[in-house]
This record gives structure tokens, sequence and C-alpha cells, in this order.
């Protein structure tokens, strides 16, 4: 393996950058992720790294404990792969698998056509922050979108996440499931849970679907005062799933 790469024609270059694209993440099974503390922290919580480039400047290198070869780049190969305005010095080729639909083992979430990268990657963080290591997407942005990777900051290889048909999801309900919905009932007054328990949220924009709503074996609401109709998706999950987490 070359250690050093100057050249933007290099074959490995030319390969690397395709995973900027969808259907090239999902042929390869790769993504690109990029900064020190995001390759760091993915580093940590043990993702499979196939590669780490790094520029003549970038002095961290070493530091990183990933158990795979190292290749210095010239700055325009950098600049080549980053997908940000302002390249980082470090940028990581990680091995990544979609996953086959399975039953959870933790609380979970599912997420119907929640679209914006911002929000998918904090739900995805905040999640794990709150146990809920299990998360059903349908119908969603692509998870492994560079945006969605950076909002998420490592977390998202501690999580288990499926791309899942409406069949898949039928297969839930044998747990409890909630749905955010504004006229819920208020998730304050929600008694004690016993065992799994899932979490629906919805689109940006229109909420959460019929179909999807119909998992729903409760409805539930934040309360608000000052006139407030509505939180971002993703704060609002982070709520009810803090609610739903210190239920015993």
């Amino acid at each position: 393996m070359e250690r050093e790469i100057t050249a933007t024609s290099n074959e490995l270059v030319k390969t690397l950058i395709k995973l900027k694209q969808k259907k090239y993440r999902d042929l390869l099974n790769k993504v690109l992720i990029e900064g020190e503390r995001f390759v760091t922290e993915m580093a940590e919580r043990g993702a499979d790294f196939e590669y780490i480039l790094y520029s003549a400047d970038f002095e961290g290198v070493e530091s990183i404990d990933a158990n795979c070869p190292k290749i210095k780049c010239s700055t325009a190969v950098m600049e080549t792969l980053s997908q940000t305005v302002t390249p980082a010095g470090v940028i990581a080729v990680v091995r990544v698998g979609r996953r086959k639909f399975a039953l959870p083992s933790s609380n979970f979430l599912i997420l119907d056509r929640v679209q914006d990268p911002g929000n998918l990657g904090t739900i995805i963080r905040t999640a794990l922050a709150f146990g809920f290591r299990d998360i059903y997407l349908f119908d969603c942005v692509d998870y492994l979108n560079d945006k969605v990777l950076r909002s998420t900051m490592g977390t998202i290889a501690d999580v288990r996440i499926y791309n899942c048909s409406l069949n898949d999801l039928a297969s839930l309900k044998k747990f409890e499931i909630f749905v955010a919905n504004m006229q819920g009932e208020n998730i304050n007054k929600i008694a004690s849970i016993d065992g799994i328990c899932g979490l629906v949220l919805g689109n940006e924009a229109n909420g959460v679907s019929p179909e999807i709503a119909m998992l729903a074996s409760k409805t539930v609401a934040i309360p608000m005062e000052n006139d407030v109709e509505s939180l971002n998706v993703a704060i609002a999950g982070g709520i009810i799933m803090n609610k739903l987490s210190n239920k015993e």
C-alpha cells in the first residue's frame, strides 16, 4: 500500500470520490468521514476503518487509535475528497453495512420520512444518549449522508439502524409504541412502562403519516407554554425519549 498520495488521478482517490454518492456507498459498503474530533470518536467507538488519509500539516494522526493504514496526502487530494467548505486535515474511510431487519433489543425509534440530514443526525445522537439503540427508518434521508454522519459525531457507530418497509414495521406492534402528536396525551401523565417501548417521530412538515400512526399504542404530546405550538422534531424527540427512558 502506498504511504503517500500526491495526485488526484490516483486510483484509490478516484474510487473514494465515488463515496460522495449514495449508490456507491451502498455498492462498496464504505463511507468517508472527516475531521479530527469525528474520526477520533468513531475510532474510540470501534468503527471498522479501512484507511486514514491525512495532510502533511496534520499532527494528530498518530494519536488516532485505528488498526488501518495511514496515508499522507497532498493538499489537492484532501480538497478533492473533502465534503466540507474548509477541508479537514484528516479523512477516514469506514466500512459499513446496511443491516437486515431485526426486532429491537432496546427501546427503539421509528422515524417516518425525516428528510433533514441535521435533524436525523441529531436524533441518532440523542437516541443513544437515552438508550434508544434500535432505529427504524421509513423513507428517510440516507443515514450515511455526510451531513447526517457529522451531526451524529461518531455515535452512529453505537446504534443499530434499519431501512424498513411497512411490513417490517408492522412486526413491531408487539411492543408498546408511542407516537408524537400535538393532540396526544400529556407525556408527563404516562404511567410506568413495562419492557421495551418505541417512539415514532414524523416528517418535519407533515408529521406522522396515517399508515405509520396506526402502529401506535398511545399518542403523546409535550405540554408547552406561551403559545408555542410545535418544536423541531429532534428537540421534541429528545424530550419524549428522556421521559420514556425514565418511566419505571
